[in-house]
């Protein structure tokens, strides 16, 4: 009776404990909120409209379906709507209100026409009435600050990205008006004030391109997300389109949770893809991108190869992030040389233009970069910047400051690391008011999305210089 009673004890004290080590060791997909939290995505693409005076846009609802199963795959709640008239509109937006309390966030993305008149923002549906006059044109619009004031919440998210013109399709040129930003809100515009967004001559446009670029990669938050987005749409488009975002947001987020990543398994990634030639060649062609980093490229390719079994590390403990280990580590010996391959292989194929990407100082500023330690522009030079930056990374994951130049070894501890190493705080600005930014209207082309830029920067931030002038200001269905 008594070995009874001790083995009840024993089962006892294995469930309690188990119990309690489940919530911190269980996994989670990439794009899980906190417990308990749900996050909605409300996608919005409006190609088709019904007047003739408003291009066709082929891309925005392309955007909007990919997008929308690039979220589901973050586990948001996603909504997609495409090609919405004014009812169609206010019944997607009507569906989530009563619910509002239940999300931790809320993203709403809207790709189509969309104008600016007398300093306010209006989103157009497909059955938008001939501009005729104002009253015509704003009769069936879509106010933004409406669509702002109807979602923000101090205790909750907000995300607004907007792939769209704000332009005066009457002719005059009123100016771009600064959005009111709500509390806790994040405006992002696909370009710059007084500027067209361009189409691209693929299936989405280079914004939404960029956007898509970013959006999975684990760990990063949205500020740093944008500057990807920046920099990638102004390559894009040739310096012709530079996004930009109004912040008021109190904390950071991230629409792709930091990933537990094995080393083993990134290791094999990497080599598997190096041993499949059309693999090998993308990976060529993304890390052939100035913003595009080593680690956060190879996890992406990976999910287009089989699944890579996962390795067990001895003595590594569930859950164990790969920020604790060392150069010395055995996957960090494989790496090296499957990295120095591919350096010496990217210079060799992509040309002059595009080697400089493949530069081992370009690529060590990059990691450094991924992992919050370099803040400079990542320009492969070497200097005092990137040495004080890798002097932080040894530092934070203690390691020796001895070797303050770049090698494939370090490139390859880079690499295995994951999460921001080297963090700051992110403050949140204050919101202002500025006044109207003048500028002569501009409309949407069948070879360019309408120009939807922000109208001042952040007030903690100086506004980025427009792009050159590529043209005059255009009309209904006119092109540049």
């Amino acid at each position: 009776m008594s070995v009874f009673r001790q083995l009840l004890k024993i089962l006892f004290v294995i469930s309690a404990t188990s119990a309690w080590i489940t919530p911190s060791t269980a996994a989670t997909s990439p794009g899980d909120p906190a417990p308990g939290k749900a996050r909605l995505a409300l996608v919005i693409g409006n190609s088709n409209y019904v007047s003739a005076r408003y291009e066709d846009l082929a891309n925005a609802s392309n955007d909007a379906a990919r997008l929308g199963e690039t979220l589901k795959r973050l586990n948001f709640e996603v909504d997609v709507g495409l090609n919405l008239t004014a009812a169609g509109l206010d019944q997607l937006f009507r569906r989530h209100e009563g619910r509002l309390g239940d999300y931790s966030a809320v993203f709403i993305f809207y790709a189509g026409h969309g104008i600016q008149l007398n300093g306010e923002n209006f989103l157009l549906p497909t059955d938008t009435l001939d501009p005729e006059s104002v009253e015509k044109l704003t009769e069936r619009a879509v106010r933004l600050n409406d669509v702002i004031a109807r979602f923000a919440d101090r205790d909750r998210q907000t995300f607004i990205f907007l792939d769209a013109c704000r332009n005066n399709p009457m002719g005059s040129g009123n100016g771009l008006a600064q959005v009111e930003v709500g509390e806790n809100t994040f405006v992002a515009f696909a370009t710059q004030p007084g500027n067209v967004t361009v189409d691209g001559t693929g299936s989405n446009s280079p914004f939404t391109t960029a956007v898509l670029q970013s959006l999975e990669i684990p760990g990063l938050s949205v500020s740093d997300m944008m500057i990807r987005v920046r920099n990638e749409t102004e390559r894009l488009t040739l310096g012709r389109q530079v996004p930009w975002d109004q912040s008021n947001l109190r904390e950071q987020f991230y629409f792709t949770e930091q990933q537990v990543i094995d080393s083993r398994e990134l290791s094999a990634t990497l080599n598997r893809i190096l041993e499949v030639p059309n693999m090998k060649e993308k990976l060529l062609i993304q890390l052939a991108s100035a913003e595009s980093d080593l680690q956060s490229t190879v996890l992406m390719l990976g999910r287009e190869l089989p699944a890579v079994r996962s390795i067990e590390m001895p003595g590594q403990e569930q859950g164990q992030q790969v920020a604790s280990l060392s150069i010395g580590d055995g996957s960090g010996k494989s790496v090296a040389s499957d990295l120095q391959a591919l350096l010496v292989l990217g210079k060799e194929k992509r040309g002059d233009d595009k080697s400089a990407a493949f530069d081992l100082n370009h690529r060590v500023q990059t990691e450094l970069s991924r992992v919050g330690c370099y803040r400079q522009a990542v320009d492969g030079v070497w200097g005092p910047g990137s040495r004080k930056a890798l002097g932080e990374y040894l530092r934070r994951t203690s390691q020796k400051e001895d070797r303050l130049e770049p090698n494939v070894e370090i490139l390859s501890d880079l690499f295995l690391r994951s999460g921001r190493i080297c963090r700051q705080p992110v403050a949140a600005p204050k919101p202002v008011k500025t006044a109207t930014v003048s500028g002569e209207g501009q409309n949407k082309a069948a070879s360019g999305r309408g120009g939807g830029g922000k109208n001042s920067a952040p007030a903690r931030s100086k506004p980025a210089a427009p792009p050159p002038d590529i043209g005059a200001g255009i009309g209904i269905g006119g092109v540049f």
